[in-house]
């Protein structure tokens, strides 16, 4: 017979309402009292039930996570920063998969809202969101992580995106190229968008002709990235580097240089935009410019977790600096 709360009350020498307090982190209970209880929760080896703790302190201990692309590594690494904060804070997740479709990030949010989550991370894909915009009016806690909505200033944690564009380009001017490609992310997403303002402020910084034909949107998968390098290759003056808006259309663009019989870094350089782990074992290594993945996803959990806690709903927006991450993808050509 399993363990009931009477059991560890009575070992104790208190009241099952003393438990429960301790249970629920009552600050009214002395150290003393907690560390007798759950050294008897432990030993009896008691599970509180949650269903109960939930009808007391109106709260499922729950966080939904929607991110727009469950096989982009990405945003699995963001959910599982998101996941190992949350777990540390006695949390449990529940993430969804939209496909970047605007439908379903609404059919995902009723549905969270429905099972009383406590709360919402959302890596949602559109620059302008009715629902979000929904959760903020009715003071439902939410942070958005790797995104950002116009007109919302706050509750997210998001890379200098406009910065990182920049970084990118300065690096490949640097090294002697001057007829560079963009592969851009799905233009609906400010951090495509940002990425693709930060390449054409470089340019235009350094009196470099901005053209039409070196742009070509990506959706940040590989497959958008190789479709894009196939066009550009066909080009009756194909550029020397290319900067892909993310690790993904990097790894495409390659491929298709690859099968085309050219070689990297000799005929094109290649920098890449978010540092994934198959960056670094793809060869050869892809020059990138980082984000940081696991911190972002904890940040937003902590985040969170102040706006469910505290009742703080207005919490600052966090941006976090790139990094520039070299490896064996870029190479230095003579300037013309």
């Amino acid at each position: 017979m399993n363990p009931t709360i009477k059991d560890v009350a009575e070992l104790v020498g208190v009241h099952p309402s003393t438990v429960s307090r301790v249970i629920n982190d009552d600050s009214r209970i002395s150290e003393k009292t907690r560390e007798k209880v759950f050294l008897i929760i432990k030993k009896l080896g008691y599970t509180p039930n949650a269903i109960a703790r939930g009808l007391k302190t109106k709260r499922t201990h729950t966080l939904g996570m929607l991110i727009p692309d469950i096989t982009n590594p990405f945003f699995a690494e963001i959910a599982r920063g998101v996941e190992d904060a949350a777990n540390k804070n006695d949390f449990n997740i529940i993430l969804c998969n939209t496909d970047d479709r605007l439908k379903k990030e609404r059919t995902y949010l009723e549905i969270l809202r429905g099972k009383r989550v406590d709360g919402l991370i959302l890596g949602t894909a559109h620059i302008k969101d009715k629902s979000i915009l929904e959760l903020e009016k009715n003071n439902f806690p939410y942070i958005l992580v790797s995104r950002n909505i116009e007109g919302l200033d706050k509750n997210c944690v998001i890379v200098d995106d406009e910065a990182g564009g920049i970084m990118a380009a300065e690096y490949l001017i640097k090294l002697g190229h001057r007829r560079i490609a963009h592969i851009t992310g799905p233009l609906k997403t400010r951090s495509a968008l940002n990425r693709l303002k930060g390449y054409k402020l470089t340019l235009k910084k350094h009196e470099i002709e901005y053209e039409d034909e070196l742009v070509g949107e990506g959706d940040f998968r590989i497959k958008g990235g190789y479709q894009v390098m196939k066009r550009f290759l066909k080009l009756a003056e194909p550029p020397t580097a290319i900067f892909a808006a993310n690790d993904l259309l990097a790894l495409g663009a390659m491929q298709a240089i690859q099968k085309k019989n050219f070689h990297i870094p000799e005929d094109f350089s290649v920098i890449g935009f978010n540092d994934i782990e198959l960056a670094s074992f793809v060869y050869p290594a892809l020059t990138t410019i980082r984000q940081p993945m696991l911190e972002m996803g904890a940040l937003a959990v902590k985040m969170l977790l102040r706006i469910i806690e505290e009742g703080e709903f207005n919490q600052r927006k966090i941006v976090l600096k790139p990094k520039l991450i070299i490896r064996e993808s870029c190479k230095k050509i003579n300037k013309i």
